[in-house]
């Protein structure tokens, strides 16, 4: 396949018409104009298309597509008969890029594009006083897969990951009724089945969590969107997946599923009788009713 340009970068957005520019201005200031700008609106009911429409050209191009609001995950969805980079970044709308972020990418892409066991270029997401929000890998451009590397170990915080485009459109977000959120951590397990990563120790890529933004959501939102965190639970349920894992999303796929209102019997069905799911069964019944007293009462 022919790609047009090294990266396409996708902003999924909803209400965000003020941050946009910030967006808009660092992707101007980028050293490599080699991508494209998708913008997604989620159904915003502000002024987010009037301001992309006031955004003048600066050496890449800019697509806007509006569509019903559903969730970042399903705005995800929606690009891919567009993209056409070689590899997807999803920029969000609050946050921006740093100035060299597509030429690092550009540069790194040569060393790896050949080795198709390997998908995802992962950097650090920055915030304002220089720290990043995720641990150093062991080294730099240190290769593994997000199961082994980041599920077993442990090892939380956000990083931006820039995915090939075949593999991010091979594997779509489940949707489901009336749910609009899906974690985006689904893709990169998911990927981790087949595909390795390269994790650099550097930032391209800075951080904003605003109010009312999906990052301070929390547990009421996932609540709210069962089956989709159901789903959620079930990609750790793989034979890499250390044990300890296993058990805890065993346990948030109970809860979850007493959220869905989903009986016993249906659980089972849905999700297979493992060990892990038969020996969390008690402890996910008492988190959900403490989670549903204390988030949804």
């Amino acid at each position: 396949m022919k790609f047009e340009y090294l990266v396409t970068i996708l902003t999924p957005t909803y209400n965000r018409e003020k941050y946009l520019t910030r967006v808009y201005s660092s992707l101007c200031k980028q050293s490599s104009k080699n991508f494209q700008w998708i913008i997604i609106d989620d159904g915003s009911d502000d002024n987010t298309e009037s301001m992309v429409k006031s955004f003048e050209n600066c050496g890449f191009p800019i697509e806007f597509y509006r569509k019903d609001n559903g969730g970042k995950h399903t705005a995800l969805n929606f690009s891919h008969p567009y993209i056409k980079g070689e590899l997807v970044l999803i920029l969000d709308s609050d946050d921006y890029l740093l100035p060299d972020a597509i030429e690092t990418v550009e540069t790194d892409w040569t060393k790896y594009r050949e080795n198709k066991s390997i998908a995802i270029l992962s950097y650090w997401k920055q915030v304002d006083d220089g720290s990043h929000l995720s641990a150093n890998a062991p080294c730099d451009d240190y290769i593994d897969d997000d199961i082994h590397y980041r599920v077993n170990r442990k090892i939380n915080g956000d990083r931006c990951e820039v995915i090939r485009s075949d593999v991010f459109i091979k594997n779509p977000f489940p949707v489901f009724d009336n749910e609009k959120f899906m974690s985006e951590g689904w893709l990169w397990t998911r990927a981790a089945y087949n595909y390795k990563t390269v994790y650099r120790n550097k930032g391209i890529y800075m951080c904003k969590y605003l109010e009312g933004g999906l990052s301070m959501s929390g547990r009421a939102l996932r609540l709210r969107c069962p089956y989709g965190m159901m789903e959620n639970c079930l990609v750790y349920m793989h034979p890499e997946v250390c044990f300890q894992i296993r058990f805890k999303e065993s346990l948030l796929f109970w809860v979850y599923a007493k959220a869905a209102q989903l009986r016993f019997k249906e659980v089972l069905t849905k999700c297979g009788v493992t060990k892990e799911i038969l020996i969390s069964y008690p402890f996910g019944i008492a988190l959900w009713s403490y989670w549903k007293n204390k988030y949804m009462g």
